[in-house]
């Protein structure tokens, strides 16, 4: 999987986190399909990575369900991607 379709998921979760606000959280598949990922071992296998880097958290409540970090949107915000 290229970095790209990280970078793509990343973006994506901080677009609708700009129109909701941080707090937020969105569904993971919901943002896979709108960057064209329709295989859902292979955004969770994105979340998984872009969890571990400190770029989402996942809902306490629903597993499904993440939203961009400070850490996530600092390193779109200085243009890292």
């Amino acid at each position: 999987m290229s970095n790209e379709a990280f970078d793509k998921f990343l973006l994506k979760l901080f677009e609708k986190t700009a129109n909701k606000g941080q707090k937020f959280f969105f569904s993971k598949y919901e943002i896979g399909k709108e960057i064209g990922l329709f295989n859902p071992i292979e955004v969770d296998r994105i979340v998984e990575i872009l969890k571990g880097d400190g770029y989402v958290l996942n809902s306490e409540v629903e597993n499904t369900e993440i939203r961009i970090t400070d850490k996530g949107k600092e390193r779109l915000e200085n243009n890292q991607i």
